[in-house]
């Protein structure tokens, strides 16, 4: 439950409040709870029956309420929409981006149209609709709205109203930011999954360098080395003979050949050669970097002839 806050009364109020909103606002890890404590304590601060936030649904078809505070009930609620087809006026106002300011909502030329389906049946008289935009797209409205005997908007409220919504549009970004955060952490760890539990040896390579990055439990295991041991090798100190394929070799025999796979050999510390297949994909990464990925299949005798 929030505590009572103080309703603004001038100018001076307005950066002290605002910094409090702040702090309150984004207490929460769920972004529904941040935007009901959002609206709750606009109206609180400002004093005015109604807060309320609506987002914008596809093609700009309709406003859909996600959050309403009632102050004198302290209660919230979802479900209101208005629609465009019926309230053109009120959404192209919308849609330019710009606040709505209506001292008198039932005579304000965008929202006049709002009287019967929404502004009497709540006894709305004065609003303030400030839009919500989230990377240069217009995604819904902060609503303020007073019921009962309308009167101006003093600069104070006006501005608070557009902080508000602003914050609303940071609470969106950050959503937004964590969502993808976490989506790429699922996506890190099923390959992680996957390189780890392969059954076949993966290395990883720099493609320029040909130096080993990476290489999963299966390939310690065909090399008879530790993953510390390998990291930092070059992948053709581990042919045979000391004439092993170097990167560029791998995938250059392979594009020439026009087969998936490269036969070759490798050796154990121990001096055990196993005849091995080879696959070779080279992966762009960001900023031009490559790397090239080198799965080691090992091969039994009656395969092994035709080695590279």
């Amino acid at each position: 439950m929030l505590p009572p806050f103080r309703p603004l009364s001038s100018s001076l109020d307005l950066q002290g409040a605002f910094a409090q909103l702040s702090r309150r606002s984004f207490s929460s890890d769920s972004l529904d709870d941040a935007l009901r404590q959002l609206t709750a304590a606009s109206g609180r601060m400002l004093n005015i029956e109604r807060v309320s936030l609506w987002g914008l649904t596809a093609q700009r078809a309709s406003l859909e309420c996600i959050d309403l505070y009632e102050l004198s009930r302290n209660r919230h609620s979802i479900g209101l929409t208005l629609h465009a087809a019926r309230h053109p006026e009120y959404f192209q106002a919308l849609i330019r981006g710009e606040p709505i300011v209506a001292d008198d909502a039932m005579t304000h030329p965008s929202t006049q149209a709002l009287t019967e389906d929404y502004l009497l049946m709540n006894g709305i008289s004065a609003l303030i609709n400030s839009p919500i935009h989230v990377n240069g797209e217009l995604q819904g409205v902060l609503c303020i709205e007073r019921v009962g005997p309308h009167s101006a908007w003093t600069s104070v409220q006006r501005l608070f109203a557009h902080a508000v919504a602003n914050l609303v549009s940071l609470a969106l970004v950050q959503h937004q930011v964590l969502q993808i955060e976490e989506e790429l952490r699922d996506a890190n760890s099923l390959r992680l999954a996957l390189f780890t539990g392969a059954r076949d040896a993966i290395l990883i390579s720099d493609a320029r360098t040909g130096h080993i990055l990476d290489a999963n439990p299966q390939a310690e295991k065909l090399f008879g080395r530790q993953l510390q041991q390998l990291l930092g090798l070059l992948q053709s100190e581990l042919h045979a003979g000391g004439g092993g394929l170097d990167i560029c070799q791998l995938l250059t025999l392979g594009q020439v050949n026009g087969v998936e796979a490269v036969r070759s050999t490798v050796v154990n510390p121990d001096g055990t050669v196993i005849p091995v297949e080879i696959i070779g994909h080279e992966v762009q990464l960001e900023h031009g970097r490559k790397i090239v990925q080198g799965v080691f299949r090992p091969l039994s005798t009656g395969q092994s002839h035709g080695e590279t």
